[in-house]
């Protein structure tokens, strides 16, 4: 008999103190995949929708999937996008049952304008439909800020293991596998979670560099899963520390076939490490005036180009991406040979489009979010060098094969600089986003990117050198400058030692 599965995604990482809220055109212009169209675009990626799709072929599952949204992070999520897109998902669910088991690819880390916790709110409405004996799988980034909801509603969660998230198809196979189990009565599984009073903990989840807070739980991880009876899977959030809601911060999950007392023991040992290892980060964010000098230095001829994050303004993590102090600072130390990726700006990128690839263009480029955080609009004068539509796929190692898209969009040309000029706010994450404008990155002297993690997976290789620079944007690493009103408290750094 072929089973049933009813599988959904709305992903969303949400900086609540980000003042843009999330629309629903916003999901429409990164990922919305309705039915069919599903399929044609994650058939053969290496993403989560990836292994749900080749686990239904291998299982023989009839699989019913009504919706898969996407947005960049940003502001919180508006209730109209947030109820659109769960009336698709209810509607589609009704519709389907009786179902067998869902699996549910969703972040971990998404706030709406009504609720605090968005993906217990999408596992609630879903456990309301089909009942508390149908098994329900969730997949969750590392930064999600997991919630006592999400671990009671649902039978199983996985979480990815990698930052840069390199393992989204193998998270999703493994909740897949577990769900399999579960509908053929093997195996009845529940989650525990545990967690301590930590706001930023476990290095952000980095795992690159091959040491670090966030590595080492992950061995422990291992040995738990090996030697803990009835461990089915431990998922470790090191969580999304610019949410304001009262449970952020990492999280330790375990899935166990039944309910049994070595669950609790095991989620609360692995909890203590995230206490035990606060503080402890593998990088350093630098002064812009430091970060200059280093961009100053003659490079030896085929090293590679230097790699600088713009880590404050990631629109990976909710930041703008329109802030100009490192461009500014960059341009005024007269530095040649920069490509920087990209500055989001909608009035910049449409003046460029209109003047057309060869026209002089003068723009007031970015800083127009919210000038508080990064930098005003810098004037500049340069030739339009390419356009496109800004859609790339992605050939690295994170979320190979999906595309990304950030809009309509311009190379600047300047003395010495190149700049991306995009209609959308997106993270660097892939050496495509340069090449679809004419620019090879490892032909560079400075690759600058608005980053945090996730282009190191395919930007570290060719880099001589990887900075990061803390140019005042949003995703401070200062917390508390932020007006704190929903976070639990007392809470690590903001209260406690």
């Amino acid at each position: 008999m072929s089973l049933t599965i009813f599988a959904a995604t709305i992903m969303h990482e949400s900086h609540t103190f980000n003042i843009a809220p999330t629309t629903l055109d916003d999901f429409r212009n990164c990922v919305y995949l309705e039915g069919d169209a599903i399929g044609g675009a994650m058939r053969g990626t290496r993403s989560e929708w990836g292994a749900i799709l080749d686990l239904a072929d291998e299982f023989g599952w009839h699989l019913v999937d009504p919706l898969v949204a996407m947005a960049e992070p940003a502001g919180k999520v508006t209730d109209q996008a947030f109820d659109h897109m769960m009336g698709i998902i209810t509607r589609g669910l009704e519709r389907a049952m009786p179902v067998h088991g869902v699996i549910l690819p969703l972040h971990g880390a998404m706030v709406t304008e009504s609720h605090d916790d968005a993906e217990g709110e999408i596992i609630r409405q879903v456990r309301a439909i089909v009942g508390r004996e149908i098994p329900i799988a969730v997949t969750l980034d590392l930064h999600a800020n997991a919630t006592e909801d999400m671990a009671c509603l649902a039978d199983i969660i996985t979480t990815y293991r990698t930052t840069p998230h390199i393992d989204l198809y193998e998270t999703a196979e493994r909740a897949g596998r577990l769900l399999q189990r579960t509908m053929l009565g093997e195996i009845k599984p529940s989650v525990t979670l545990a967690n301590r009073p930590v706001l930023e903990g476990l290095d952000h989840g980095r795992t690159i560099a091959g040491h670090g807070a966030m590595v080492e739980m992950l061995a422990l991880v291992r040995e738990a899963e090996a030697q803990t009876r009835g461990v089915l899977d431990i998922g470790v959030n090191s969580g999304f520390v610019w949410a304001d809601v009262p449970f952020t911060g990492p999280t330790v999950l375990v899935t166990g076939d039944g309910v049994r007392p070595e669950y609790r023991e095991v989620a609360e040992r692995l909890a203590d490490l995230i206490w035990d290892s606060r503080g402890r980060k593998t990088i350093q964010l630098l002064p812009m005036d430091e970060t200059i000098i280093i961009a100053c230095e003659a490079a030896p001829a085929g090293s590679g180009p230097l790699l600088i994050g713009d880590f404050t303004d990631n629109p990976g993590a909710g930041a703008y991406g329109d802030a100009t102090n490192l461009v500014r600072a960059l341009l005024e130390a007269g530095i040649k040979g920069v490509a920087v990726g990209t500055i989001a700006d909608l009035d910049s990128a449409a003046a460029g489009l209109k003047a057309g690839v060869g026209a002089t263009v003068t723009v007031d480029l970015g800083g127009k979010k919210d000038p508080r955080f990064g930098g005003a609009p810098i004037r500049l004068t340069g030739t339009v060098g390419a356009v496109s539509d800004g859609v790339y796929v992605r050939k690295g190692k994170v979320a190979t094969g999906t595309k990304g898209n950030m809009g309509p969009s311009f190379r600047l040309d300047l003395d010495g600089m190149q700049i991306i000029v995009a209609t959308y706010a997106t993270q660097i994450d892939d050496r495509e986003q340069f090449r679809i404008y004419g620019i090879e990155p490892e032909r560079m002297n400075i690759v600058a990117c608005k980053a945090m993690n996730h282009f190191r997976a395919d930007f570290e290789p060719i880099a001589r050198r990887l900075i990061y620079v803390d140019a005042g944007g949003i995703c401070s690493l200062d917390f508390k400058q932020f007006p704190w009103s929903k976070l639990r408290r007392p809470i690590w750094p903001l209260d406690l030692n």
